[in-house]
Parts: C-alpha cells; sequence; structure tokens
C-alpha cells in the first residue's frame, strides 16, 4: 500500500471517528444527549446512496487527473448506522494525491451542525450545495481537505490526502484538488444522485 493510500485509510478512520463521537455526544446538556442521539440517527437514511459509484469514476477523468486504473475499495459503517461506500484512488505516477471518493448518508446539514468540524467553504458545484471542512483545530490544512457535495440520502464525501513533498501535486491546496476532482464528478451523476 503506497503512502498516500496508507494517509487516506488513517485520515477516513479518524474523520469517521470524530464523526461518531461528535454525533452520539450532541451539542445538548448531558440529559439531552439521548434524545439528540436519536434525533440524529432518525434523520439519517438506512443507506449510503447508491446514484453514484466512487468505484467506478469516469476514464475521462481518471486520465485527466492521473488516477490509476486500480482503486482500493473504501466501504466503512458506523455507530448509529453511518455508512460510506467507495474506493480510494492515487495518482498512477506514484508520487501525487490521494483520493478517497465515498458516498454517505451523511447530510452537509450534520455535518453543519457537528461542533468537531469547521466549515472552510460553502459553495455550489454543477447546482449542488457543497462544504469543505476539517476537523475543528487542525491546522495542516494543506495537507488534507473533506469535500461534501449534496446528493440524494446523503452526500458524496472527497477526501484528499496531499502531502507537500509530492513532486506532482504537492504545490497544490489540497481542498482545490477536491473542488476540481468534484467538478468534473458531479456533472456525471444519474438521475438518482
Amino acid at each position: 500500500m503506497t503512502s498516500s493510500r496508507r494517509a487516506l485509510c488513517c485520515t477516513a478512520a479518524v474523520i469517521g471517528v470524530a464523526t461518531l463521537v461528535a454525533g452520539c455526544q450532541g451539542g445538548g446538556s448531558t440529559s439531552a444527549g439521548g434524545s439528540t442521539q436519536a434525533a440524529a440517527t432518525s434523520a439519517i437514511a438506512p443507506d449510503a446512496p447508491t446514484g453514484f459509484d466512487g468505484c467506478k469514476l469516469p476514464q475521462s477523468v481518471i486520465d485527466s487527473e492521473h488516477l490509476g486504473s486500480d482503486p482500493d475499495r473504501s466501504d466503512s459503517a458506523g455507530d448509529g448506522g453511518i455508512k460510506w461506500r467507495g474506493c480510494i484512488w492515487v495518482a498512477d505516477n506514484g508520487d501525487g494525491y490521494g483520493a478517497n471518493i465515498r458516498t454517505t448518508n451523511i447530510t452537509i446539514p450534520a455535518i453543519q451542525a457537528n461542533k468537531a468540524f469547521t466549515i472552510a467553504e460553502t459553495l455550489s458545484i454543477d447546482g449542488r450545495q457543497a462544504v469543505t471542512y476539517h476537523q475543528t483545530g487542525q491546522t495542516d490544512l494543506h495537507k488534507t481537505c473533506l469535500l461534501e457535495v449534496e446528493v440524494k440520502g446523503g452526500g458524496l464525501e472527497i477526501s484528499i490526502s496531499n502531502a507537500e513533498t509530492n513532486t506532482a501535486t504537492g504545490t497544490q491546496a489540497s481542498c482545490d484538488i477536491a473542488k476540481r476532482l468534484a467538478g468534473k464528478l458531479v456533472p456525471t451523476f444519474g438521475p438518482a444522485a
């Protein structure tokens, strides 16, 4: 496993845990914690959306982003029914960014309400609401970026890992990569997304 794939696996695990812990703790007092968790859980769709497959990117995107043709599956599930479905893609030259591209039943409003995250930018990508965000308190924002685009029943989550030492992409900001990638993928969504 390349260092970009390892970094993405670790980032996905940390973000998933942060999402679950913060979601379970809620934002209210101790007595309201149970009802906050129940409300958050009931607002989550039963599964990650299926209108887009993060493991089957259009060839035009693979070619233009110089991604390898052999992604690693990165499906996962967490407490409260939270699910992610998709794959990790790494630049085919071995010295570029890695992207974990997955659908999730987590919505943008859930991210916005979660105090464990800080929204960096709210934007529109091909007419769909999107946000870039990071863990609250994270300081090294050049290397990693999380971007969520709204889809029916949740969102498309793009997690970028891009070390400054990558000769192919290290000078590019991770959120710029995430927005560029989302800009290429969102127009390919089918009607079910």
